[in-house]
This record gives C-alpha cells, sequence and structure tokens, in this order.
C-alpha cells in the first residue's frame, strides 16, 4: 500500500516534471500514483496539467470533469478546468466556474481565480 507520504512525495516529483516540461515522465508518475490510490486527486490533477500544458485541452477537460463530479469538495479542479478552458479559447465558460470558485475565497486558489479571471473577461 502506498503511504500517504509517498504519494505526497510522488506527486511532488511529478509536478515538478510537469513544471519543466517533461511531460512524458510526469505521465509514468501519475498513471502509477493513479493505479495506486485511484480515488485521490493529486494523481488526476497531475495528468490533466501534463495534458492542458501542451495544448490537450480535451483529455485535461475529461480528466477534470471527471474529478469534479467525484470529488466536489475539492475546488481545485473546477479552477484548472477553468484555466484550460481559457487557454482553449473558451474564455466564456471558464467565468461561471470562476466567479464559483471566487465565492469560497480559499486562500490555496485565490490568487490564481483573481488572475484568471483578468484574462477571461
Amino acid at each position: 500500500m502506498l503511504e500517504e507520504k509517498d504519494l505526497r512525495t510522488l506527486a511532488e516529483v511529478g509536478f515538478s516534471a510537469v513544471s519543466m516540461g517533461n511531460m512524458l515522465p510526469a505521465r509514468t508518475i501519475f498513471e502509477g500514483l493513479a493505479a495506486a490510490r485511484p480515488g485521490h486527486e493529486a494523481p488526476r490533477m497531475g495528468l490533466a496539467m501534463s495534458h492542458y500544458m501542451v495544448n490537450e485541452f480535451e483529455a485535461a477537460e475529461d480528466i477534470l470533469r471527471v474529478l469534479m463530479r467525484d470529488k466536489p469538495d475539492f475546488r481545485l479542479a473546477g479552477v484548472h478546468l477553468a484555466l484550460c478552458l481559457i487557454l482553449a479559447g473558451r474564455k466564456e465558460e471558464a467565468l461561471p466556474l470562476l466567479r464559483e470558485a471566487e465565492k469560497f475565497k480559499d486562500p490555496l486558489f485565490n490568487g490564481m481565480v483573481e488572475e484568471l479571471l483578468g484574462l477571461a473577461v
């Protein structure tokens, strides 16, 4: 069984790989984590990011919408879906997601929401 601290460490490595543009290794990490912990949000977020960062918007959107359905309290998925939609040129679809996220004033993502609102309006 994969311990939470190990999942967190591996996810951090995966997110670092995404940020450095190394999508294939990142996907390998996140796919392994998803297999080990299918209900956890981190692997799915990482996979989604690895897609939208290389303009694979449909794949990212699918992952994020399922994550939002499965974990409605994990509001960060909606913020990343809004980012994906903005990057895909679908700002009008992103705006309701951002307005909803804005209501929560969550310090985890509030700055990101404000920046994305600036891009979406």
